[in-house]
């Protein structure tokens, strides 16, 4: 067992003034995932599975604790697509960007329906914009 310690902290200077914004949480966690991904732009391709237990570069959909994806590039975007029973979203990572997650489950609904209804994430695919982007996952469970 290991405990992961988070930090987000967000600094701007208005007027010569410094602003300071920071937020630490802490995490108990068993499992410890690290890549860096060659995302490639002529093909989406799946860059993390999600199943009902764990598995050589499967997670379990109730053990994720916290997810970073950070696009590597300083040129091309990434895009996401996060899939789960049908139903999918996109995210949109710019170059140097992070995409963050505390857990694997999501709702999406096009017919906008004000009935949340989470299920775990099956999948997370990625495709770069118009040249191979270099990716960093890394995944705490």
């Amino acid at each position: 067992m290991a405990v992961l310690t988070v930090t987000i902290k967000e600094e701007v200077t208005i007027n010569g003034s410094l602003k300071t914004f920071e937020n630490i949480s802490t995490e108990t966690v068993n499992d410890i995932f690290h890549r860096i991904y060659g995302v490639l732009h002529t093909a989406e391709s799946e860059v993390l599975s999600f199943s009902s237990a764990d598995a050589g570069g499967v997670f379990s959909d109730a053990d994720l604790d916290y997810l970073r994806i950070t696009n590597l590039d300083s040129t091309n975007f990434v895009t996401l697509r996060i899939s789960n029973s049908g139903e999918e979203y996109f995210v949109k990572i710019e170059p140097g960007d992070n995409f963050l997650l505390g857990n694997s489950l999501v709702d999406a609904n096009a017919a906008g329906s004000a009935t949340v209804s989470f299920a775990a994430i099956d999948s997370i695919k990625a495709q770069a914009d118009t040249a191979t982007v270099n990716i960093e996952i890394l995944a705490f469970a």
